[in-house]
């Protein structure tokens, strides 16, 4: 697979249990783009950070409390937060990186470093 933004699998000694949301990575001739599946979380339930080649993505989703009087039958949307690490093998601009939550799809967009941007070049 030759992808420059790539799951990144290394374990951290955090004790407190995260599920890995589903994610797409795209890439443009200016940005990658990052958009992670993180249903329930808000702006303020989200953490992002890029330390040396790693993207990590933790989003918090705020417990829902069952009504009282009410026996859950069936659960299937899990509750919990997210966490999301993945390599970044490629040179991005780190002051224009952006980041919007809307409708559950966190879009974080790396644009590229000018030294990885294509370039055309004219023939005389």
């Amino acid at each position: 697979m030759n992808c420059q933004i790539q799951k990144n699998d290394n374990q951290t000694t955090d004790q407190k249990t995260y599920r890995r949301p589903a994610y797409n990575v795209n890439e443009s001739e200016g940005a990658y783009t990052v958009e992670v599946f993180v249903p329930g979380v808000t702006k303020s339930g989200v953490e992002i950070s890029l330390e040396d080649t790693t993207l990590s993505v933790v989003a918090k989703r705020p417990s829902q409390e069952t009504p009282e009087g009410w026996k859950t039958l069936r659960r299937e949307i899990a509750s919990g937060d997210y966490r999301l690490q993945l390599e970044v093998n490629a040179p991005v601009n780190r002051e224009g990186i952006a980041a919007k939550v809307e409708d559950g799809v966190l879009n974080i967009t790396l644009p590229k470093a000018e030294e990885a941007k294509t370039r055309k070049i004219d023939v005389n």
